[in-house]
């Protein structure tokens, strides 16, 4: 008798065991991959000038006389570029952007003094070889939209050892639809300061115009 309850007592272990097992396979196959792409659309005009000339030889009484004028002009062309980056993000999780590998001596002294300033690091920390990226968060909501956390981070060498800073101060926070196209930012992007310029954005003219999307879409 005994035995048989033994055997019954394993049997339904066993079978626990298994539900358990196969949920969880279940709950790990319903976690998808979400695609975040980021694009840059730079837009403006540029002013090209020309020189156009005429002219012609004229004989009179045996005598050649060359004659001719020149014009001046002014010609405005538009100008538009586009570029792209993306990453694959595990839903409920975060993956790296990375922008640069490494940028001009003259972008890592701006990001040296604005981690200085905020107190990141102190002046004895050295930036070399300084990298840009983006830390992505991203999130699958029960109504189908995707809550994403876009962090500016800055990796770089100090004394032969690698480190990174993430500027979580100015994340920006999003919920955007299902593979919709959002603009995240502009020459009038209320985006923090240090995401723009890890992004690329500098001062221009008043004729161009800077443009980010942000597209996340479940694979």
């Amino acid at each position: 008798m005994r035995s048989y309850q033994h055997l019954t007592v394993v049997l339904v272990l066993t079978a626990l065991a298994c539900l358990v097992t196969t949920r969880g396979i279940a709950g790990a196959q319903t976690r998808r991959n979400i695609k975040v792409v980021l694009e840059t659309r730079q837009s403006g005009t540029s002013n090209r000038q020309g020189i156009q000339g005429s002219g012609s030889v004229v004989v009179r009484n045996g005598t050649a006389r060359p004659s001719g004028r020149i014009a001046a002009g002014d010609r405005q062309t538009s100008v538009q570029r586009s570029s792209g980056i993306f990453t694959l993000v595990l839903d409920g999780s975060e993956s790296i952007l990375t922008v640069a590998t490494r940028v001009p001596q003259s972008d890592a002294a701006y990001y040296y003094n604005y981690a200085l300033g905020l107190g990141y690091i102190d002046r004895r920390v050295a930036f070399d070889e300084v990298g840009t990226s983006l830390r992505v968060g991203a999130e699958i909501l029960s109504d189908g939209q995707i809550r994403l956390r876009l962090t500016p981070r800055v990796s770089y060498f100090s004394i032969d050892r690698p480190a990174a800073i993430d500027f979580t101060e100015a994340a920006t926070d999003l919920i955007v639809h299902n593979g919709e196209a959002i603009p995240v930012g502009g020459t009038t992007s209320k985006l923090d300061e240090v995401t723009r310029q890890i992004l690329g954005y500098q001062s221009r003219s008043s004729t161009d115009e800077t443009n980010f999307t942000v597209t996340a879409t479940v694979q």
